[in-house]
């Protein structure tokens, strides 16, 4: 868990380092709990920025209720009690975006801890949240991402001498779905993004990162990162939900990201009924859609979306 406090101070020291001037005052927010099933500390930084902190806040409060569930849940009382930590650090502050990264690190007993991280980029003055696809045009951007990732992390492996081991693994955890590259941060120059220990490789070899140069993305940045992004070309929408989803950013976010949960359930569904379940459910839910929203109306697809969504994440066709 000392590894949160690390990267707090490193930040901070370059910070200082660099001589930056911050786009945003950032105080520190902190919640500890201890009982004797779970001792737990989280950091989460306030900009007095109402749409970040609202998102931040949020997201703070999510993982406060999700470490006491997993406690609830499975500690036993023979048990050491378990250990939950998150901590953050500013990775950019300026007059464009700002992005936090969080680190967590989890032990719930076995033979070792274990880590996650989960960023958010926020653009400014005003906070909005962005996302990659948003950011490097949809699926385009993201089949050029895996693919300079899986060459960057082969190189890396090779230079270091080390075993990157199963080349499928590597196929799998950094392939074209939009999931694989979560937790990213927007730097001026580049886009890093980070993958957890198990997404690419062995946990032995811990974390890996690939940074990503804007220039190994011409023609795919998008100009205008606000604009509507949804899962289809907005230059071709015809229907009038279509039309009605690419008039909208949100809707055509939630478009956008239902689907990509559908297609990271497709390449997880490993037996072919599975897929073929999937496959039926998505037709039966767009037929479901246009018949009752087919006048294009904002609500009735925010509904029907934010439904559709919770089935996805369910995991089960």
């Amino acid at each position: 868990m000392r590894f949160v406090r690390f990267f707090t101070c490193v930040a901070a020291v370059l910070l200082l380092a660099t001589g930056a001037e911050a786009a945003v005052k950032v105080a520190k927010k902190s919640i500890s709990q201890k009982t004797k099933a779970y001792e737990l500390a989280i950091t989460y930084p306030v900009t007095g920025n109402a749409a970040i902190d609202a998102v931040i806040g949020k997201f703070a409060k999510d993982k406060l209720a999700e470490y006491k569930s997993d406690s609830d849940d499975d500690h036993q009382a023979d048990e050491s009690a378990y250990d939950f930590e998150l901590g953050y650090t500013v990775e950019r502050n300026d007059d464009k975006m700002f992005v936090v990264l969080f680190n967590e690190s989890t032990y719930t007993g076995g033979a070792h801890p274990n880590s996650f991280a989960y960023s958010f980029n926020f653009l400014m003055p005003d906070g909005a949240q962005v996302f990659l696809p948003e950011i490097v045009d949809g699926q385009r951007g993201i089949a050029r991402i895996s693919d300079y990732a899986i060459k960057d992390l082969t190189r890396q492996w090779a230079d270091e001498g080390a075993d990157g081991g199963d080349n499928e693994w590597l196929k799998r955890g950094a392939g074209p779905l939009a999931s694989n590259f979560d937790i990213f941060v927007m730097k001026p120059n580049a886009i890093v993004i980070t993958f957890p220990s198990y997404q690419v490789t062995s946990y032995a070899a811990g974390p890996q990162e690939v940074t990503v140069p804007l220039s190994a993305l011409k023609g795919l940045i998008r100009k205008d990162w606000r604009a509507p992004q949804a899962s289809f070309d907005c230059a071709k929408a015809k229907s009038a939900i279509e039309k009605t989803i690419c008039g909208n950013a949100m809707l055509a976010r939630m478009d956008r990201q239902a689907g990509e949960k559908y297609a990271e359930n497709l390449a997880n569904a490993y037996e072919p009924t599975d897929r073929d379940k999937w496959r039926t459910s998505q037709r039966a839910w767009v037929a479901v859609r246009d018949k009752a929203c087919g006048g294009g109306d904002a609500g009735c697809l925010k509904a029907s979306y934010a439904a559709r969504m919770k089935a996805l994440q369910a995991f089960t066709p």
